[in-house]
């Protein structure tokens, strides 16, 4: 099976279709989750929606937002805010962890890859077949 991120922007028009994904969409949201990064210069979180494999298991879509806002602990912010408050309106499960920050790694395939073997190891999207 083949899991790809789909890379949305990190301005407000781009939460908006991030949030309108969650809406159309919830009944085939499997997670959506935070990616920190508390020990970065920046100390900002990439969110992404973790959908659930096709009927037959050929491709699972995760879209992300990548430093889509600041780190929001202690201090929470709006926009981690209205992907939470979506999130516990359709029940989904939400998600967070700390990664590397993405300027860690020269490429963002070499992220997503890096980001991939985060949630398998977590056990939140399904090993490679």
């Amino acid at each position: 099976m083949k899991q790809s991120f789909i890379l949305l922007g990190e301005g407000l028009t781009d939460l908006f279709e991030f949030t309108t994904l969650i809406e159309y969409n919830h009944q085939r949201i499997a997670a959506i989750v935070n990616f920190h990064t508390p020990m970065s210069d920046k100390q900002r979180s990439s969110v992404a929606i973790i959908m659930h494999p096709t009927t037959e298991r050929h491709f699972q879509a995760m879209y992300i937002m990548i430093n889509a806002f600041n780190y929001p602990y202690p201090k929470t912010n709006k926009k981690f805010e209205l992907i939470k408050e979506y999130a516990e309106q359709y029940n989904l499960s939400f998600k967070g962890i700390d990664v590397q920050p993405p300027e860690t790694y020269h490429d963002l395939d070499l992220y997503f890859n890096y980001l991939t073997s985060v949630l398998r190891m977590q056990n939140w999207i399904p090993p490679l077949q």
